[in-house]
């Protein structure tokens, strides 16, 4: 935790953020110090042979030795030096050692820990240099202080050093993987939007294709009956306008289909790029083949032998006679291909499917399931793979609801409904059978 005070000083334009040190660093130089001090008042009656009492000095000392060390992680290095000066001079003078001494290994795990390793690196070995020079002038001017101290010297810094050095390689891996996992959420969201994105063209073309398809019809009606109007001029003039509309609106149509599949396979090819996967091939139609006709509930049994042949035995029930319109068809056709598809990649061998479909009036419902391993969820998310995200687009395009997962007793289950509503086909108004002047 990390408080940050900011002032503005007189003559300087713009602000100046003052930090405290971190709270937890201040807790433990209050607590070291006060153990310091404990010491050193225990030890200030009767010292031992040799050493000084601590007076107002050595506490001034041991307040600077210590104090710093709330500041070990933002300033590493003044802590580092601050401590070893303070150090040197407190024993030159002849103080008893207190725990203040710690505080100069805690400063080197600090620099080893906190700063590059490089300039770490230099900053420990000039300490080591300084505690060995120190060192061998306590040797020659005293009796007390052994050769031996020169190896305790050494140790004294690799050993902080050593672990600071671990430290600091771990906070750079946790890093590394953070912002590896950060830009993979990043990347799957990006293909994630993409694969949507492509959906929604792919959605959108086939309903051109459709709305196409009846355009067609109607042009060519028009035509025909324009044929047969005979001399009557204003029916004639009416069916032509209405068969030229037809023919410009199919020629605009077919632009836009141009457009909308490019689109398609541009974000398809964006979502596979960030990935790192190729755009696999679905069971059925390829959804941008041109010259493929428009899927519908008629194709599904070609679809379910392809699935059979593929190695997977496939149950199709088709209930119910009620109307579907041309683009809820079409829907219903790619929800079923790419579960169907999706149970071939991960139900797993020796694995059976279901399809079942029920026409009502005004829904459609849709069953896929599988007896499988049940881990279709997991695998298309672990392989990159957005067909489930593919198939939501689809239904809440519609205004539809869908439900997926693990299956009770084992494999996976998609269920979907779509709304059906009979509203392209009009149901032809009786005609009255009664001779004319007849009552």
């Amino acid at each position: 935790m990390c408080i940050g005070v900011s002032v503005t000083t007189p003559g300087y334009p713009g602000r100046v953020d003052l930090k405290l040190p971190r709270v937890s660093d201040a807790l433990i130089a209050a607590a070291m110090l006060a153990l310091a001090i404990i010491v050193a008042v225990d030890q200030g009656g009767e010292p031992p042979a040799g050493a000084h009492p601590y007076d107002a000095f050595g506490y001034i000392l041991l307040v600077l030795q210590v104090g710093p060390l709330a500041y070990r992680q933002r300033y590493p290095v003044a802590v580092l030096w601050m401590s070893m000066v303070t150090w040197t001079v407190a024993s030159g003078v002849g103080y008893v050692d207190t725990p203040a001494t710690l505080v100069v290994f805690v400063a080197l795990y600090g620099v080893a820990a906190y700063m590059p390793r490089r300039l770490g690196l230099r900053h420990g070995a000039a300490a080591a240099l300084w505690l060995l020079g120190w060192t061998a002038i306590g040797i020659a001017a005293t009796d007390y202080v052994k050769p031996g101290a020169l190896l305790a010297s050494v140790l004294a810094v690799v050993v902080p050093m050593t672990i600071g050095m671990v430290d600091y390689r771990r906070s750079e891996r946790i890093t590394e993987l953070e912002l590896a996992s950060q830009r993979r959420r990043q990347a799957e969201r990006v293909a994630a939007n993409d694969a949507v994105r492509a959906e929604r063209a792919r959605i959108a073309r086939e309903l051109h294709d459709v709305v196409a398809h009846e355009m067609t019809v109607m042009t060519l009606h028009a035509e025909g009956a324009r044929r047969r109007a005979g001399e009557d001029r204003v029916l004639s003039e009416a069916l032509e306008t209405i068969s030229d509309s037809g023919r410009k609106g199919l020629a605009e149509m077919q632009r836009m289909i141009g457009v909308l599949r490019t689109s398609e396979r541009e974000a398809e090819d964006e979502a596979a790029e960030l990935t790192g996967r190729t755009r696999g091939a679905a069971i059925g139609p390829a959804v941008g083949d041109e010259f493929s006709p428009v899927p519908s509930l008629a194709t599904l049994p070609a679809l379910v032998e392809q699935v059979e042949e593929a190695g997977m035995p496939v149950e199709l029930s088709i209930e119910g006679t009620a109307h579907v319109p041309a683009g809820v068809e079409l829907s219903a056709y790619r929800i079923v291909q790419e579960s169907l598809t999706n149970a071939l990649k991960y139900a797993g061998p020796g694995a059976r499917a279901r399809v079942e479909l029920t026409r009502r009036a005004g829904e459609l419902s849709i069953v896929v399931e599988d007896d499988g391993r049940g881990v279709i969820a997991e695998a298309t998310r672990s392989s990159g793979g957005h067909g489930i995200a593919g198939m939501r687009e689809r239904v809440q395009q519609l205004g539809g609801t869908m439900d997926h997962g693990p299956r009770s007793g084992g494999g996976f289950r998609v269920e979907a409904h779509l709304p059906a509503s009979d509203d392209q086909v009009r149901a032809a108004a009786p005609r009255d059978s009664t001779p004319k002047g007849a009552k």
